[in-house]
């Protein structure tokens, strides 16, 4: 049995590719690089508490803020809006600390001057995001940004930020390709018809999501390299 040779796989998708869909947290940038995501969701239970709420063990043990977020939605609008305004302030006090991905930069650059658009989706506030690309100095270079709400609606799913996001750049899914490290987006880019690259920074990331995707790049090195090689026609 052959083994195809490094980057079949990757070429195939980029041939196609004229929109890339990068996922915020991991293949952009580590936002909690100097702090425990479990502080922010300290923080919204804090929220929950002083509303006198009897809050389930679940909700009590997790380190995961957009589950407590989830909670207060499940509560009551009014509760929701305080909580997401207070993870708000807290990302964006992360922004400054955040530690980009390595060759991030390289790989936004190296899409644009390849004839390719960008648009960047997470879970985070979209202030967010805006806030740690224009720090970056990246903002000019993306085209789009999805976060994890507006300011009338429930956190998206994973569907709805790739969604929002095709609709934004204007893109046909065939001609898109995400690069994540989150299971659930991997899972609803393939549904919708995406090319999906799984960013697996070895030994940090589950087999499990090399899996589910088209291909895997255990750096950003390895898609700068190959959008540079496969340049699109003008």
């Amino acid at each position: 049995m052959s083994i195809p040779p490094p980057f079949v796989a990757l070429d195939a998708i980029l041939i196609r590719a004229r929109h890339l869909l990068l996922e915020f947290d991991g293949p952009v940038c580590d936002p909690y690089a100097h702090e425990a995501a479990g502080s922010a969701a300290n923080q919204l239970r804090a929220i929950l508490t002083t509303q006198g709420i009897e809050i389930p063990a679940s909700i009590v043990a997790t380190t995961d803020p957009l589950t407590v977020l989830a909670f207060a939605h499940s509560v009551s609008a009014a509760l929701a809006d305080q909580a997401e305004a207070e993870l708000t302030r807290h990302e964006l006090a992360a922004v400054p600390s955040a530690l980009p991905a390595g060759y991030a930069h390289d790989a936004i650059t190296s899409a644009r001057e390849t004839g390719r658009t960008v648009a960047v989706i997470g879970t985070w506030s979209a202030q967010a995001m805006h806030a740690y690309l224009t720090r970056a100095n990246l903002d000019e270079l993306v085209e789009t940004v999805v976060g994890r709400r507006d300011l009338t609606h429930a956190p998206r799913s994973a569907h709805e930020l790739i969604a929002l996001a095709i609709e934004a750049l204007p893109a046909k899914p065939s001609a898109c390709a995400l690069v994540a490290e989150s299971v659930p987006l991997i899972d609803a880019a393939r549904t919708s018809g995406l090319a999906t690259i799984a960013y697996s920074p070895a030994p940090t990331t589950s087999t499990s999501l090399a899996a589910r995707a088209d291909t895997t790049v255990a750096s950003l090195a390895d898609l700068v390299l190959r959008l540079r090689a496969r340049p699109l026609p003008n």
